[in-house]
């Protein structure tokens, strides 16, 4: 029976695709059983607009606020985490250093889903073939390389950016994969999609978006480091995250999951 102790890939509201208060994930979270919550909403960036992606940033305070009071709420219940599941974006990356030096967050999580033109975000699913793939997995492992993120979230989100799987994609994920080892950063797997959609046929494979099965036997293959998010949008995907789709992907690639991981 699979036990999690910790989960660090929470939203909120703010990002303006999730619902559910604050506490009601904290509650949910000690009602599963879990020692530490971490909450990672998208990063709230200054002078970016990105409705139902991110938080405008006049929410910032009223996210750590909202956390900290929590924090001392439920001090003795479980420990509460303060992070963003941010992009690798060059133009942000002393923002980013900020946050972290001055204590107002714990931790960051690499979570690739655009780039910045100008503070212009971008989708990778926008460009052509498997262009997007491409530049999802340089950018990516430019953010692996800058230490200033705990794990990866999402790897395999390039079967998002194009329904392809090809040799091209496959060079993508072996690079993604030894730049995990090379820099020591765990790769999530990612409840939210398969927990929504189940598995169909993705790429000519029958798998979940991602997790996308290939992709997890490339890494079982490997001494990547991988871990568990369950990428919570509502309060009760905290209490019913999807472990029946861990169970799946572990019998179905051979990888094997750290399920005691804990931030430091």
């Amino acid at each position: 029976m699979i036990k999690i102790k910790n989960n660090y890939h929470t939203h909120t509201f703010r990002c303006g695709h999730a619902l559910g208060s604050d506490e009601d994930y904290v509650k949910n979270a000690i009602k599963f059983g879990l020692k530490e919550i971490g909450f990672s909403d998208h990063i709230i960036l200054p002078d970016v607009i990105q409705c139902g992606m991110r938080g405008r940033y006049e929410l910032l305070d009223d996210y750590v606020s909202s956390l900290n009071e929590l924090k001392k709420k439920y001090k003795n219940q479980i420990n509460i985490k303060i992070g963003f599941e941010a992009e690798y974006l060059p133009e942000f990356i002393d923002y980013y250093k900020k946050l972290l030096v001055s204590k107002k967050i714990d931790y960051l999580i690499l979570g690739q889903h655009c780039y910045s033109v100008d503070h212009d975000m971008k989708w990778y699913l926008d460009l052509p073939g498997t262009l997007g793939q491409e530049k999802y997995t340089d950018d990516l492992i430019k953010g692996m390389a800058s230490g200033l993120y705990k794990y990866v979230a999402h790897p395999d989100l390039f079967m998002m950016i194009a329904n392809v799987y090809n040799e091209t994609t496959i060079k993508c994920a072996k690079r993604i994969i030894a730049a995990a080892i090379k820099y020591n950063l765990p790769l999530e797997i990612n409840l939210a999609q398969a927990r929504r959609y189940g598995r169909f046929n993705i790429g000519g494979y029958n798998s979940y978006l991602y997790p996308f099965l290939p992709f997890w036997q490339l890494v079982a293959k490997s001494k990547a480091h991988v871990v568990v998010g369950f990428d919570s949008h509502r309060p009760e995907h905290v209490l019913r995250p999807g472990l029946e789709i861990i169970e799946d992907v572990i019998k179905q690639t051979g990888v094997k999951v750290d399920f005691d991981y804990q931030i430091k």
